[in-house]
Parts: structure tokens; sequence; C-alpha cells
């Protein structure tokens, strides 16, 4: 049965807010943070974990997975399919891939590391993933589509989702409409729909309202993603636009905390993460900056524990300054400190001095995503 969150405190802003769909298959938090190539690998996930209160269960996803490099690798020495044990049963895997054989195999492997659910990509823009008929290509074709759910399908009886692109080069409602009700008769548990066009990438504005229809046509959930910046944004995709979750993207780099200040502003009960002693997250811009200081030094700690080779080390860590200093008002000063650092130590000297001598850091709410 559905089931309604209050916020505790009748006087904040928020009322009631209804939460449907997601439960149903196991997801009690219907908030995440999504796949994002360079990013969303273990040392990331465990800094999510790391500002997120231990008693809210959180879903996490892998970068996007090729099933043609899936079935020859070892999971032992592959760095995407790194995982530490609060990753078993709570990580969804995202896939790309079109050809039964190499989709099979690839899930044998990824059964090894025990998902809660498997994501197959369908939104990706980058050349390379369309040359070969994968990501966001399969939206060119809605039977294609529907055929790669169901051969997923066939092989993987756990929660499966799709996430995709709300159209191409333009919008085209009824288009969209047929294509999702195929990903559904097809199997596919929940979608996930980034309310920007192929054609758009990242740029522009998200438009979340067109998910609102999409949303009263399916009977199966579906999340929104897309410009997803605040704690408000996330619980307006269920609150005003009807939807069933909220998936943040770029922000959750910056806000590692997201997930704690959503959790929060809907009033649940909630323990302290590591390292705080208060169950309320940062809030003011300046509360944020520092947090993000000590976001960056933790992150430099997970990336040095859990790789080897000092080069991607550092390179995984400028990938992460480079989309996060952006929320922050003196960020450009920060980059490029960071930009310079040749090393592991140098990464985290420079973190340490900032912590140690700036007195103001403040975050910015929202910036335009390019």
């Amino acid at each position: 049965m559905p089931y309604i969150w209050c916020p505790n405190d009748s006087n904040q802003r928020r009322g009631c807010v209804k939460m449907r769909g997601l439960e149903s298959l196991g997801a009690s938090f219907p908030f995440m943070v999504g796949p994002m190539v360079g990013l969303s690998h273990v040392a990331f996930r465990e800094l999510i974990r790391s500002f997120t209160p231990a008693n809210l269960d959180i879903k996490l996803f892998s970068e996007m997975l090729s099933t043609l490099r899936l079935p020859s690798e070892r999971l032992d020495l592959s760095e995407e399919l790194q995982i530490t044990k609060r990753d078993r049963g709570s990580m969804i895997p995202q896939i790309l891939g079109n050809e039964e054989w190499y989709i099979e195999r690839s899930l044998r492997k990824l059964d090894h590391l025990e998902p809660w659910g498997i994501d197959i990509n369908m939104g990706c823009p980058v050349k390379r993933t369309l040359r070969h008929n994968w990501g966001v290509r399969l939206m060119g074709d809605e039977d294609y589509a529907a055929r790669v759910v169901e051969t997923t399908r066939r092989h993987y009886q756990g929660p499966l989702s799709v996430k995709m692109r709300c159209g191409l080069k333009k919008e085209d409602p009824a288009y969209i409409d047929s294509f999702t009700a195929k990903l559904e008769a097809a199997g596919a548990d929940w979608i996930t729909i980034h309310a920007r066009l192929q054609a758009e990438k990242h740029r522009g504005d998200a438009n979340w309202s067109a998910l609102t229809s999409v949303k009263k046509a399916r009977k199966i959930p579906v999340v929104g993603n897309g410009d997803i910046q605040t704690s408000s944004d996330a619980i307006d995709m269920i609150e005003k636009y009807g939807l069933d979750g909220a998936m943040i993207g770029r922000a959750a780099t910056a806000r590692p905390w997201i997930l704690w200040q959503i959790a929060h502003d809907l009033g649940l009960e909630l323990e302290a993460p590591e390292g705080f002693s208060s169950p309320v997250p940062p809030r003011s811009r300046e509360d944020e900056g520092m947090a993000y200081l000590m976001a960056v030094e933790r992150f430099i700690a997970l990336v040095d524990k859990h790789f080897e080779n000092e080069t991607k080390k550092v390179r995984k860590i400028r990938f992460f300054v480079t989309h996060s200093h952006r929320w922050l008002t003196f960020g450009h000063s920060f980059y490029s400190r960071c930009m310079k650092a040749k090393s592991i130590e140098a990464l985290a000297d420079t973190v340490r001095r900032y912590r140690e001598t700036v007195s103001s850091f403040p975050m910015s709410e929202r910036i335009n995503l390019l």
C-alpha cells in the first residue's frame, strides 16, 4: 500500500508527501543519486553513504558498464566493478548493450556482486556509445528497445529499470507514450526519464512538466531526472509533478549530503552520519561550503584507498572537482589549485590548506548547468 511521510514540524514549508510505486519493489526511499560516467565508482558511492544517515536505506548506481567487456572482465581487477560490503544488496549496475549473448553473460557476471537491481541505459548521447546502437540510440526504435528489455528480463528476475531521455531531437509526447508503454509491456519494473532531449545533452533547463503525462499513462513507477540541484527540487518531483521518485545527478558531487537534506525535509527520524554530531544536515551557504571541503578531503582518502595507480587516482579526483566546484562562489581558485596538484599528497594538502585558512567558502543554491 502507498504510504505517506509528513514532516514532524507542522511549521515546515512542506506538507505531506505521498510515496508510491517504488516501495513495492523494495525501495523504501525513492530518492537516489544516478549513474554518472567517471564518477559513480566505489569511492563516490562511499562518499555519498558517509553523508547519509545510516538508518536511511538508499540505492546507488555503478558507472555505465559495457556488456561487450563485462563477460571477460575479472571482478577483482576491474575498477568499475569494485564494491564494498555496503554495495551488496543496494547497488544498481547500469548496463549498455543490445545483444543477448553479451547481456546474458554480463548479468551472470554481475550476479556475483549481489545487485539490488539492474538498469539499462537508453539515455547516453556520447558518440562512442551510439556507434554500438546503445544508449539514447535505442530510443530511435521502440520495438528494438523493447526487445532489449525483454532479453534482459529473460535473464534477470530482480528489479529492472530503464534510464532514458524525454525525446530525441524534438518533443513528441505521443512517441514517448508509445515508447514507455512498450518498455512497460516488455518487463521494465520502473523507468527514469532525464527531462532533456537527446539533442540538448546536458544543456538548457530540464522540462520536468513533460514527465507528468508519462507518469499518468504508466502503471509502473516513473522517476524524474535532470537539473535537480536541491532538496526542494527533488521533493517537487513527487509533490508537484506527481512522479514516483527523483534521481539526482551532478549536484550530488557538490552536495553529497543531498539525500540527508531530503530526508530531513520530509521529517524522518534520522541518525547523524559519520563525523557529524547532529542529525540536521548543512543548510547555510557557508556551512555547505565548509562541508564541501570536508567531502573533497574524504573523497581523496577514499580514492586513495580503493584504487592503485597514482595517475588514475589524481585523474579521478580532478574529474570530481571539475564537476563539483562550480557550485562554489569562489570555486575557480580552488579548482585551479587542484588541477595543478600532481599527486594525492598535493591534492590532500591543497584541501587541508583551504579548510585551515578559508573563513568563508559559500556554496550557491543553484547554477546554470551546461
